[in-house]
């Protein structure tokens, strides 16, 4: 009999919300329970569609939103089957930023959502996607100064997370409000994580 499939946990929001924090403490906590479990931040730098990334997003590059959709949504594709993979030997998996950002800062550019979805179609699917939400003004202290071209663009924000919460109440993410202190956030989260990984126990 094959292993059941891990939990997937997708964390999204705007620049500096406080994902890469809010997953190494989810991780932590995961850990503590027992689970085996594994992350990955998207977009991944070291592949060559993720070199690619870096470079628009440093400035050095200038792409189209289309063009800059079809990579990000590459660079999930090149890591496909290392996902797959991984969800078949791990308790749970999370990764910052997946699918979700794509279609929020997608349609924050124009574009349209049913194109950007078929950039995404048949990537493995996340069982929770959390939104860690806050007015982008509250977190301009913690952008610091090496912001990429996303970050600057505080118009970008803005619809970002517009963009998030009404995809949020379209596909059922689980909203957290992330303008609270780290603590009671985390709370917020291990709460929702909890809720999945009953829903996948009793699923099997």
């Amino acid at each position: 009999m094959s292993r059941r499939r891990g939990v997937f946990i997708a964390v999204e929001g705007i620049d500096a919300v406080g994902k890469k924090t809010q997953t190494s403490l989810l991780e932590s906590w995961l850990r503590s329970e027992g689970l085996s479990t594994r992350t990955l931040s998207f977009p991944v730098y070291e592949t060559a569609i993720g070199k690619e990334i870096r470079k628009f997003l440093d400035g050095t590059a200038v792409y189209p939103p289309e063009v800059r959709a079809m990579l990000y949504a590459a660079n999930r594709w090149e890591k496909r089957e290392e996902l797959e993979a991984t969800l078949s030997k791990t308790d749970a998996v999370i990764v910052n930023r997946y699918t979700g950002s794509n279609l929020a800062y997608g349609v924050s550019s124009g574009l349209a959502l049913d194109w950007l979805m078929n950039l995404e179609e048949g990537l493995p699917k996340p069982d929770l996607t959390l939104v860690l939400d806050a007015p982008p003004a509250r977190l301009v202290p913690r952008r610091g100064r090496n912001k990429d071209s996303y970050e600057r663009n505080s118009g970008l924000q803005e619809k970002a997370r517009g963009a998030y919460l009404e995809l949020a109440e379209k596909f059922g993410w689980t909203v957290i409000d992330a303008n609270r202190g780290i603590d009671e956030t985390g709370r917020a989260i291990r709460s929702a994580a909890s809720g999945a990984l009953d829903a996948r126990r009793k699923s099997v």
